[in-house]
């Protein structure tokens, strides 16, 4: 039995990365993105409340423009299928950045309440 090889743009399309791929390395760059604010909130949690959000927040803002340059890169240069790995990465963006927020929720109110118990 012979092998049919489809071509799209003179690439055959064994040589382009599967939907799967691309879904799953958006979810894994969504994973290290949220585990990466996880860790630096960890760092800044025996900081002060305003160090801490600062720390926070700016980390976001970096870890964002990762992301992008990274995507960038997988869309533009690995050429992967554009569809699955932009909404893969949006959903996961959404739920990770949620959960990550409320963590950072829980954590802000310890501190505030550990600097409250200091300052009695």
């Amino acid at each position: 039995m012979r092998m049919i090889l489809l071509k799209i743009k003179n690439e055959r399309v064994s040589d382009s990365p599967s939907d799967l791929y691309a879904i799953i390395l958006a979810q894994v760059v969504c994973f290290i993105n949220a585990l990466g604010g996880y860790l630096i909130a960890r760092k800044a949690y025996m900081k002060p409340f305003e160090k801490f959000v600062s720390i926070v927040l700016g980390s976001m803002s970096l870890r964002i423009m990762v992301v992008g340059a990274f995507s960038w890169w997988a869309l533009l240069i690995v050429h992967m299928p554009q569809l699955a790995y932009v909404l893969s990465l949006a959903i996961g963006v959404f739920i990770y950045l949620f959960m990550e927020i409320m963590y950072f929720h829980v954590l802000s109110d310890k501190i505030k309440t550990r600097e409250k118990e200091q300052n009695k």
